[in-house]
């Protein structure tokens, strides 16, 4: 794909998520998001054919930029209580910015096929895997006391994924993120970190 097909596609992706936030999915049109992205419908078609291949690939997107998220965060953290707190306050962040895209998931239940779902299974693996291996690297300089790392990762995704969940729900409260996030990590550490550290 060239860079203007790429910037096209990038273009169309951001206004579907704005015209299915606000619309959600069963009354969004292909017209109003082509409306929205500046193009003529024809177009995106030539990038998808159809409205719920749209969303799918909305959401492929969403997820694939928080796994991008995740591995810059593994990259550039290296002690755990560092990676921790900018894991969770940077997936809060995440959550909220695309809190509509949840709700439509929890709500109005878009059709998904069998593929985007074996995609999703692949980058759910993906993501518990980078944090396995952090996890592990903190486990061997001492930062933890010795616990299943593939336990302790799954139940940070857990906590991450609940609070998301609770961004939902409380959409019409806000939620001092940092404060959130500092909470959750305390409380993690406090269950995972070595009694010397």
């Amino acid at each position: 794909m060239s860079r203007e097909a790429g910037d096209k596609r990038r273009q169309i992706l951001a206004a579907a998520a704005t015209v299915f936030a606000d619309r959600g999915f069963h009354q969004a049109r292909i017209a109003d998001i082509a409306a929205a992205a500046g193009v003529g419908k024809g177009t995106i078609y030539e990038y998808f054919s159809s409205k719920k291949e749209l969303f799918q690939q909305l959401l492929v997107h969403i997820f694939h930029t928080y796994l991008e998220h995740l591995r810059r965060v593994c990259r550039e953290e290296a002690s755990l209580e560092g990676f921790l707190r900018r894991l969770i306050g940077e997936s809060l962040e995440h959550f909220q910015a695309h809190r509509e895209i949840t709700r439509i998931l929890l709500s109005e239940h878009p059709p998904v096929d069998a593929a985007t779902q074996q995609i999703f299974f692949r980058m759910e693996q993906e993501k518990l895997q980078h944090l396995q291996n952090h996890l592990q690297a903190a486990l061997e300089r001492g930062e933890m006391r010795p616990v299943p790392v593939d336990l302790a990762a799954i139940m940070i995704t857990s906590f991450i994924t609940a609070l998301g969940y609770q961004l939902f729900f409380y959409k019409n409260q806000e939620m001092n993120l940092a404060a959130l996030s500092t909470g959750v990590t305390d409380l993690i550490l406090r269950g995972i970190r070595d009694s010397g550290g």
